[in-house]
């Protein structure tokens, strides 16, 4: 029971990384006026879309 409570919470923590991660990156890109790609469009929608901005920020 403690294994998989703590597989759970590094997972959480994973997640969370990548979507800060994700968030990081949009805000550079916006800032330094790099062209609209798929990628950062991609991320941007990734914002409210949790799961996307996790699995984006590690990209």
């Amino acid at each position: 029971m403690k294994t998989a409570a703590l597989i759970y919470i590094a997972v959480i923590l994973l997640v969370v990384y990548g979507w800060v991660c994700n968030l990081i990156a949009v805000v550079h890109a916006l800032t330094a006026n790099d062209p609209f790609t798929p990628l950062v469009m991609g991320r941007m929608i990734g914002i409210p879309v949790f799961i996307l901005g996790a699995i984006l920020g590690f990209f």
